[in-house]
């Protein structure tokens, strides 16, 4: 199901984008000329047909950890919640997404809670839900949380507490990735749509009443190629200066601004250590080191900063 009309509604969130490129080859001797390729972004439920680009774009995010986690069973988490989630396509329907948001109810998968609703085919859902066994793919990300948090024994000791087995609040995962080249300003509607589409399965007694959510966002510092430092021949003594901590960078410009009203906020490095990669088109003779920054934000903090990403679009 096509969610486009949803997103027309928000003129001031229109993501028919236009995006250009150079025509050398036909402008002749007149190299300003250029075409203009307008691209139509459409938002769709996830789906079954898009498992491999679902699981790739999940792969990407979780970056060189990704082989810690069955990322099968993650995708199959997310393409079968069709009532909450959103990808972009630009091909229609049946092509592959090239942006991904979603949330998963962490305590749900963890323990099989079940919630009984008043409306019948809200409770026929969530029986379904219900039914299935404990998911061992949340079981592996609870346990990466609490070991990446230790060093922030607040935050430690607020997930400990929010996925325990007896917690009376839950926590929703938020899984947010894209191509690198997709606009950032895809990135309102679908955090708009998520909030919608949350409220929606609350009313219809589904589990998705989240006291927090939590993100673990993509994040880089740049550090000299390795080519540089793997450089043949001796190596001239110099004189050690006080190291100071590079400055972070995020993948995703709206993650920047949910720190703003995240409870707890806690950087971490990838456990599997990544390639220094050289990447000098991009970052001028620099590489980039992958991290992560964790994110802990009460529910009620989650409007205003969707506000502020449509505001900053």
């Amino acid at each position: 199901m096509s969610k486009r009309k949803a997103a027309e509604k928000h003129e001031s969130e229109d993501v028919e984008m236009a995006s250009r490129e150079e025509d050398e080859e036909d402008s002749g001797s007149d190299g300003d000329m250029e075409d203009t390729i307008n691209v139509d972004f459409e938002f769709f439920d996830p789906k079954d047909n898009d498992f491999h680009a679902v699981k790739n774009l999940l792969n990407q995010y979780f970056a060189s950890d990704a082989i810690l986690f069955g990322l099968s069973e993650l995708t199959e988490l997310v393409v079968s919640q069709a009532n909450v989630g959103t990808t972009i396509k630009v091909n229609g329907v049946d092509s592959d997404p090239y942006s991904l948001l979603t949330v998963l109810n962490m305590n749900q998968h963890l323990y099989n809670i079940h919630k009984p609703s008043t409306q019948s085919s809200a409770a026929a859902s969530a029986s379904t839900i219900a039914t299935a066994k404990p998911s061992h793919v949340m079981t592996q990300i609870r346990d990466y949380v609490f070991t990446k948090s230790k060093q922030n024994e607040k935050l430690h000791a607020k997930l400990k507490d929010l996925l325990s087995a007896t917690s009376k609040k839950e926590i929703g995962l938020i899984l947010s990735e894209r191509f690198i080249n997709m606009p950032v300003e895809t990135a309102p509607p679908m955090w708009r749509m998520m909030l919608e589409e949350v409220k929606w399965a609350i009313d219809e007694g589904l589990p998705f009443n989240f006291e927090y959510y939590l993100l673990l966002a993509p994040t880089y510092h740049e550090v000299a190629p390795k080519t540089d430092l793997d450089e043949d021949g001796p190596k001239p003594m110099k004189k050690k200066a006080k190291a100071s901590d590079p400055a972070t960078f995020f993948f995703h410009p709206e993650e920047e601004m949910l720190q703003q009203y995240a409870e707890f906020v806690q950087d971490f490095k990838l456990t599997t250590p990544p390639t220094v990669a050289e990447s000098k088109n991009t970052f001028e003779d620099y590489g980039i080191a992958p991290a992560r920054r964790m994110m802990l934000i009460h529910k009620d903090k989650i409007p205003e900063v969707v506000q502020l990403m449509a505001n900053n679009s």
